[in-house]
């Protein structure tokens, strides 16, 4: 199935609405999922065996991605501050020398950062003087729970940080439709776009037909379910970080965005916290996928009732390490 013309119509007029930030339909990119994207994107730049920079944690998917496309990943570590995570400007621009692109995160999974306009224009500064191709992966742009924060894509910042960035961006999560597979990359760069499209040929399947429907929906979308479901995860994570902070030996920093709670149980005496967990009956994502052992991600996005009973259990395996 071809991409309708009203999806791009919509996405166009949509990034207008929500970002102020005027594209092109030629740089539209409409693809199947954001992940198969981010593959994509970095096998279309340069050669087997060269280097990509994944800050960390991440998302373990994007972790992945490097090697699975024949390319090295050099890691930075994000840095813990007293309530929220940030880049090491400092040790990018000294991977970046060395690195044909860099994948970022934002909002930020699992660390629940909302990076500022400062912060995105330092980083995007380093890129450009190393000639370092951003991947941007804004797949949670819909949910920004403090209203103090807004979702800034970075492409929007200048036409020169555009034409290095390869911006991945999906209406599903924002809707919770995450079945009906459909993203959209946003590439103004022409030689980057044109070897990503012969690439993607190869490579992905063509979209569902239901799919391209619902993001014509979702682009078009003027109500009020995104204020709502910011609402409701805004109050499901003081509920997450209340709890936590009552506990011994757990601690987690700031959700400023996404539907997920990082959280740092490496003081707990335990060897493997996901497991251990996981006995208990509650299931959380596994740390050391994203880079980061010691520390579980747990998904807040659910009925309140469910929550509470998860978070009864965590505190029970809490209380039982402790």
């Amino acid at each position: 199935t071809s991409p309708p013309p009203e999806l791009i119509e919509a996405f166009v007029a949509w990034t207008d609405r929500m970002f102020d930030w005027q594209i092109e339909p030629e740089w539209v990119v409409p693809l199947n999922a954001v992940v198969p994207g981010i593959n994509v994107a970095l096998k279309s730049l340069g050669a087997d065996g060269d280097h990509c920079l994944v800050p960390i944690p991440i998302y373990p998917p994007i972790l992945e991605a490097p090697e699975q496309n024949q390319r090295y990943a050099f890691h930075t570590s994000l840095v813990r501050g007293t309530d929220r995570w940030t880049m090491d400007f400092d040790d990018i621009a000294n991977k970046a020398r060395d690195s044909v692109s860099l994948v970022l995160c934002n909002p930020q999974n699992p660390t629940g950062r909302v990076y500022t306009e400062t912060e995105l224009r330092k980083l995007a500064s380093i890129c450009l003087e190393t000639n370092t191709v951003i991947i941007s992966d804004e797949i949670h742009w819909g949910i920004v729970l403090d209203p103090s924060c807004k979702h800034i894509p970075l492409a929007s910042l200048s036409q020169e940080i555009a034409n290095n960035t390869i911006t991945l961006i999906s209406h599903t999560k924002s809707y919770n439709i995450a079945g009906l597979l459909s993203a959209i990359a946003v590439v103004p760069n022409g030689e980057i776009r044109e070897r990503m499209e012969v690439l993607m040929k190869r490579v992905l399947p063509s979209g569902s037909p239901l799919a391209y429907a619902a993001g014509i929906a979702a682009y078009r979308d003027t109500g009020t379910w995104l204020s709502e479901l910011a609402s409701y995860l805004r109050s499901n994570r003081d509920t997450v970080k209340t709890v936590v902070s009552e506990l011994p030996c757990v601690s987690m920093t700031h959700v400023e965005g996404t539907h997920l709670a990082w959280i740092d149980a490496t003081c707990l005496p335990i060897q493997d916290p996901a497991a251990y967990f996981e006995a208990f009956g509650i299931g959380l994502s596994d740390g050391a996928e994203f880079g980061a052992p010691g520390f579980v991600r747990l998904n807040f996005a659910a009925p309140k009732d469910l929550l509470q009973r998860g978070l009864q259990r965590f505190q029970k395996a809490v209380e039982c390490a402790s």
